[in-house]
C-alpha cells in the first residue's frame, strides 16, 4: 500500500481507539495492551461496529477504473421534450458515435457543441433520461453553487478515443513501456456491471476537482492526454462532474 494509504489508515485506528474514551464509557487494558470498553452493552456493540468500519476503510480508487476517453460532437440537438438537455453523437474512436444526453442547455447554445472535443466517461451502463438512452457522460467542471458549467477540454492535438489517465498513472505506463519486460500498472478500466455495484464513480467523483490553474484533477494529480493537461476554460476550485 501507498504511504498515504497506510497514515490514513494509522490515523483511523487511533481515532478507533479513543471513541471509547469519547463516549464516556469505562475502559482497561487488555493484557496484550489493547484498550477495551466496558459500559452499556448497545453503546459497547455499537461501538464495536463503528471500529470496524472506520478499521475497513479503503484507499478511494484509482482513476483509471473509468473509461474516459476524448470524444467530439459530431452532433447535437435540442431535447424535444426537456428544456435542460441536449442530446449528441460523440465519437469516441469505436465503429459508431455514442448517443449522449446532457444538462446543459441553461449553459450553451447549440451552436456551441458542433465539433467540440469533450471529455466522456464510456463504461457506464446507459440510463434513460426523459426517454433518450444515455450511454456515457461528458465531465463538466461547476462552481460551488453551480451557477456556472462548462466542459473541460482535452488538450490541443487530442483524437476521439485518446484515454484520460492522472498524470501518475501516464508516467507509470511510459516507465513500465520504456522498460522491456516490467509489469505495466493496473489501468483496465472497471466494466459497466462493476461501476455500478461498486458504486465507483460515486466514490471518486468527490475526488474530482480544478485546481488553481484550471487543471481538472483527481485527488490532486492533474489529468492529462499524452503527457498534457485537461484544463477548464474559466472555472479555478471549481467540482467535476
Amino acid at each position: 500500500p501507498s504511504t498515504a494509504a497506510s497514515m490514513t489508515r494509522l490515523i483511523c485506528l487511533q481515532i478507533a481507539m479513543l471513541l471509547p474514551v469519547a463516549l464516556g464509557l469505562r475502559t482497561a487494558t487488555s493484557g496484550s495492551g489493547v484498550l477495551l470498553a466496558r459500559g452499556r452493552p448497545a453503546v459497547v456493540s455499537r461501538l464495536h461496529v463503528v471500529r470496524a468500519r472506520m478499521c475497513a476503510s479503503e484507499p478511494p480508487p484509482r482513476f483509471s477504473s473509468l473509461d474516459v476517453r476524448v470524444g467530439k460532437i459530431v452532433e447535437a440537438w435540442e431535447h424535444p421534450d426537456s428544456d435542460k438537455l441536449f442530446c449528441e453523437r460523440i465519437d469516441v474512436g469505436e465503429a459508431e458515435p455514442r448517443q449522449i444526453a446532457s444538462g446543459l442547455r441553461a449553459h450553451y447554445a447549440l451552436g456551441d457543441l458542433q465539433d467540440r472535443s469533450v471529455l466522456v466517461v464510456c463504461n457506464l451502463k446507459p440510463a434513460k433520461l426523459a426517454g433518450f438512452e444515455s450511454s456515457g457522460m461528458v465531465f463538466c467542471a461547476s462552481t460551488e453553487d453551480k451557477a456556472k458549467v462548462e466542459f473541460i477540454d482535452p488538450p490541443a492535438g487530442a483524437q476521439p478515443g485518446d484515454r484520460v489517465l492522472t498524470k501518475a498513472e501516464a508516467d507509470a505506463l511510459a516507465s513500465a513501456e520504456a522498460a522491456e519486460g516490467a509489469d505495466g500498472p493496473e489501468l483496465e478500466p472497471a466494466s459497466a456491471n462493476q461501476m455500478k455495484k461498486k458504486k465507483l464513480l460515486e466514490k471518486i467523483s468527490p475526488g474530482l476537482k480544478t485546481d488553481g490553474e484550471r487543471v481538472a484533477t483527481y485527488s490532486g494529480e492533474p489529468l492529462v492526454v499524452a503527457g498534457s493537461p485537461c484544463v477548464a476554460a474559466t472555472i479555478a476550485g471549481g467540482s467535476i462532474s
